[in-house]
C-alpha cells in the first residue's frame, strides 16, 4: 500500500492517488513506479467533480479494474469496475459498473475478495464524529 505517490499509467500520466496497492514490495518500485496497481483509492471533498471525471477517465484508460472514490460530500464510497472504451467520457474510456456504498455496509476489494471492509471503518473518523 503506498498513500499519494505517483503511479505510471502511460507516456501521458503519472497520478498520485492518495492511496494505491500494488503488488509486490517497496523494493520492487526501487527504479520505477508501480504501473499496475490492484486498487486506486481517491478521498474526495473539493476534488468531487475532477476524481469523478478526468481522473476517472484516466485510470478506465489504464484498465484499472477496481478504483474507489471515499466521497466525503455524500458520505459514501463510491466504487468504478469495469473500465471500457467510451468515446463521450472525456479521455476516451470510462467504467461501466458504478456501485455507490454507504456506512453499514460491507466493501470488497477485486484483489481480495475474501477480506471484507465496513464502510465505516473507512470513512475518516474525525468526519465521522462530526456527523453524529
Amino acid at each position: 500500500m503506498r498513500q499519494q505517490d505517483p503511479i505510471a499509467l502511460d507516456d501521458a500520466s503519472e497520478p498520485e492517488p492518495d492511496v494505491v496497492v500494488v503488488p509486490g514490495s517497496d523494493l520492487d518500485y526501487f527504479d520505477d513506479h508501480p504501473a499496475r496497481p490492484v486498487l486506486v483509492v481517491e478521498v474526495a471533498e473539493t476534488s468531487l467533480y475532477y476524481d469523478r471525471g478526468r481522473k476517472s477517465s484516466v485510470y478506465a484508460r489504464a484498465g484499472l479494474p477496481d478504483y474507489w472514490i471515499v466521497n466525503l460530500v455524500d458520505w459514501q464510497i463510491e466504487v468504478y469496475r469495469r473500465p471500457a472504451t467510451d468515446n463521450s467520457a472525456e479521455l476516451g474510456c470510462r467504467y461501466l459498473d458504478v456501485e455507490l456504498v454507504t456506512p453499514g455496509a460491507r466493501i470488497v476489494a477485486l484483489a481480495r475478495p475474501e477480506v471484507a471492509m465496513a464502510v465505516s471503518d473507512i470513512l475518516p473518523q474525525a468526519l465521522r464524529s462530526r456527523r453524529l
